[in-house]
């Protein structure tokens, strides 16, 4: 059923119940049914008392601990306590099997499945945790940002001026680009803006643990005229059915992509997409969770490993240089919640040792935001951002242009 009918007939059961209410003596005043049917409407379709939280502009992310306890988290980083969302954390629990159902692929929740992640609409993604704590423990993170452009994220702080030219001409020369960082630092959102410098007319394949990127959402036709989007799917109560995003990255090659985004790489579906990324489909991009920049390498093997292929780190390492991908790291200053990029790296084949050779382009500056570094740029990246619009001298008078080789 879709919302606007079930919308119509709650109102239609609320105006019943009201009219037997007169009967009985009890006169529903107009502002308490709209309040009675919002209820019932947002516990069914919604996130219930927390649903008119989540249709607000200023809200980041929400916790709920226990039916009793929940804290609200602002876009400006403050905290503040939210309503209680049941009775008892049975209810709790029964609501949230709820939900685990209105996702894509239909998740199980359960005492057998006690962890729970699952995108929902508008946005929303949903961790639950239950049966292993004394409480249910629920994270709701809101999408704000789902139609962002590389000059939003210019104002907003996240990228310099020189950045944002530069990641542009990079997706257009396609550049395979990594975005890391750590939780929170807003690592998909960027991934969303990159995407929309992609062509409309090339055909994008993006595959995620949970929708988030939502590049095939209609509000963005506009900006991506071909998606396919695939969710990895988990195993059922038998522990059959289980699709993995290591098993989609190689399938997805079939449906004949133009570029593919992993939507973030954490288990042992990297080894394949680097595999993508350098003869597959290039000007891909997916995202890694690291501490600091300087570990990726580290975490290249310790995910290749993952998906069990037997490859030895000398052989990811290669892997990796071969795809020669752009490192973008992002930042979070916790203190007024920005985010923002604080380091880009090109990567290339290993040269005078098993690791990839690298060259910082942009470093962290004195606000901790990237700046041109004035090091080296290969001569072939530096030829294709040059075609695609980019002005060298943005990277500095000073910066030293690496004939062909690498540093």
């Amino acid at each position: 059923m879709d919302r606007v009918r079930a919308r119509q007939l709650i109102d239609s059961q609320v105006e019943a119940w009201a009219d037997e209410q007169v009967r009985s003596g009890r006169v529903v005043s107009a502002e308490e049914r709209c309040q009675i049917a919002r209820a019932v409407f947002d516990r069914r379709f919604g996130l219930g008392p927390l649903q008119p939280f989540l249709e607000r502009s200023d809200v980041e992310n929400i916790v709920v601990n226990g039916c009793r306890q929940t804290w609200i988290t602002f876009t400006d980083g403050s905290k503040k306590p939210g309503p209680q969302v049941s009775e008892s954390d049975d209810d709790l629990l029964e609501w949230v099997q709820l939900l685990a159902r209105r996702g894509n692929t239909g998740r199980e929740f359960s005492h057998a499945s006690p962890l729970l992640d699952v995108a929902l609409a508008d946005g929303v993604r949903l961790a639950v945790v239950g049966w292993v704590s004394r409480h249910p423990h629920l994270a709701i993170r809101v999408h704000r940002l789902v139609d962002v452009t590389l000059p939003q994220l210019a104002r907003l702080g996240t990228l310099t001026e020189p950045l944002e030219r530069f990641l542009r001409a990079a997706i257009r020369a396609r550049r395979n680009i990594i975005v890391c960082g750590e939780v929170n630092t807003g690592k998909t959102t960027l991934v969303r803006a990159l995407a929309n410098e992609i062509p409309p007319e090339e055909r994008v394949i993006t595959l995620e643990s949970d929708f988030e990127l939502f590049l095939d959402d209609p509000r963005l036709a506009h900006r991506h005229n071909d998606v396919v989007a695939m969710e990895a799917r988990q195993a059922n109560a038998e522990g059959a059915g289980e699709v993995r995003l290591q098993d989609l990255v190689p399938a997805c090659l079939r449906l004949n992509p133009d570029r593919v985004i992993v939507g973030e790489a954490r288990h042992g579906e990297l080894a394949p997409m680097l595999e993508v990324m350098y003869s597959g489909a290039r000007g891909s991009m997916c995202t890694l969770h690291v501490h600091r920049p300087e570990h990726v390498f580290s975490r290249v093997v310790q995910l290749g490993r993952r998906a069990g292929l037997g490859l030895a780190a000398e052989d990811l390492h290669l892997m990796f240089g071969l795809a020669q991908p752009l490192v973008v790291h992002l930042e979070r200053d916790a203190a007024g919640n920005e985010r923002y990029v604080s380091q880009v790296m090109e990567v290339g084949p290993p040269a005078d040792s098993a690791e990839p050779t690298r060259n910082l382009i942009f470093s962290r500056g004195p606000d901790g935001r990237a700046t041109p570094a004035g090091g080296h740029i290969s001569t072939g990246l530096l030829d294709e951002l040059n075609r695609h619009g980019f002005d060298p001298a943005l990277l500095e008078s000073d910066a030293v242009v690496a004939g062909g080789s690498w540093t």
